[in-house]
């Protein structure tokens, strides 16, 4: 069989790989999200199984082009379906809004008609291969993928955490020895602090800015961010008015229907209860009128009400990112310039601002652990700007590792 590399391969983001053999199974379809090179290599591909490991834009966000033309059965939890068709609806109406159209509403639904959905450790036939998902850890309804087809197993990480958050549940581990292991490498190069330690810090700043009389912008992923948010904020503050505003609201509702893939669903949902969603724009006048808290898309302030708001703090106020920014992007230029840009404009705010690395990914210690307790024969690391590098490591380890490049086929004997 071969494994053909999308998307993803020295590089974050349009996460796609084709297994070809008695049956091709795509494994992902997603966008290089802030990035004029978006789609992955699968425009042409007609593969018999699609499987997305999350509903993030960057795993799933090029999945109705593959039904243009054909009809893949579509495997996915049933959170990543649910999730995974709201943000790439909105996904497609920003994409129209800059005249781009590589896929339509009606194939966005076509993908939902061949939908099936799989909770983890059930085994499914996808006719000569079969499949099983297992908890990734990464946001609610995340996947590890083990395939097994043509005689050989692998196991695909898609993005994965090791250790709990507020609302996932530590990373599943599949069966030892898979012939191939497929792993994302978006941390190889480094680990992230104690989440104690952060919380601890955030709680820290969340007092001294409302003591003195500022507000709290959260720019936040709406999916997976902006409940673990919701989660920690009101275990430092039962009081404080937390808003949440943008995509994220219904992200949040949404989770809240899906009990076994969420953490502590009970406090979740009584946390979710006590949040005031802002539902219209003129809403919004009235939000930064007190000290309160503000949990808004979107993270990387690329769109979404989130930069809005940050233009609008005063000096006493603090704008917490607590994710990954891609480079270019307003949080970026932010977070190491100082800037952002505003209908064409370098602006620079008012408030302060600072970064937690609240990271849902893997750190360094977590990727090397997965695979010395899987002991794959061979690995390939994909979905980093370091892929290279980690690979050669990992080969000082003894392991058969190597980082393909995009477009790239490999063979497994």
């Amino acid at each position: 069989m071969q494994i053909d590399f999308l998307g993803s391969a020295q590089e974050v983001g349009r996460s796609s790989i084709l297994l070809r053999g008695s049956q091709n199974i795509m494994l992902d379809c997603g966008l290089k999200i802030h990035s004029e090179e978006a789609y992955p290599l699968a425009a042409a591909e007609e593969p018999d199984f699609v499987i997305a490991s999350h509903a993030h834009l960057d795993h799933t966000g090029f999945l109705p082009a593959l039904y243009k033309r054909g009809a893949p059965e579509f495997l996915c939890t049933p959170p990543t379906l649910a999730l995974g068709k709201i943000i790439i609806e909105d996904s497609i109406n920003i994409m129209a809004k800059r005249g781009e159209f590589p896929f339509k509403p009606s194939h966005l639904k076509k993908m939902e008609q061949n939908a099936t959905k799989l909770s983890y450790k059930k085994r499914y036939s996808c006719n000569d291969a079969t499949v099983i998902f297992y908890d990734a850890g990464h946001i609610p309804g995340a996947a590890i993928i083990d395939v097994e087809i043509d005689g050989k197993r692998i196991v695909y990480t898609g993005d994965f955490k090791g250790e709990a958050t507020r609302t996932t549940y530590p990373c599943e581990l599949p069966p030892k020895e898979p012939d191939v292991l497929i792993i994302e490498s978006t941390y190889s190069d480094r680990d992230h602090p104690p989440r104690k330690e952060l919380e601890k810090q955030l709680a820290e700043n969340i007092e001294s800015v409302l003591e003195n009389g500022g507000n709290i912008l959260f720019p936040a992923f709406a999916i997976g961010r902006t409940q673990e948010l919701v989660r920690i904020i009101r275990s430092i503050n039962k009081d404080v008015e937390v808003y949440v505003d943008g995509m994220g609201w219904r992200v949040s509702q949404e989770l809240s229907r899906y009990s076994a893939y969420v953490k502590d669903f009970k406090k979740f949902r009584e946390d979710l209860q006590t949040c005031i969603p802002i539902m219209h724009k003129r809403e919004r006048r009235k939000v930064l009128r007190k000290p309160c808290i503000i949990i808004a898309t979107a993270g990387m302030l690329q769109g979404g009400p989130a930069l809005s708001y940050l233009l609008q703090l005063s000096p006493q106020s603090m704008a917490i990112f607590t994710g990954y920014c891609v480079e270019g992007t307003n949080g970026h230029n932010l977070l190491n310039f100082g800037f952002v840009e505003y209908d064409g404009v370098k602006l620079k705010p008012k408030a302060q601002y600072a970064y937690l690395d609240f990271s849902a990914h893997a750190g360094r210690r977590e990727l090397f652990e997965m695979c010395e307790k899987l002991r794959p024969q061979r690995i390939f690391c994909v979905h980093g700007d370091k892929c290279q590098e980690f690979a050669e490591e990992l080969k000082l380890e003894g392991f058969d590792a190597y980082a393909p490049v995009l477009g790239e086929t490999v063979e497994v004997e």
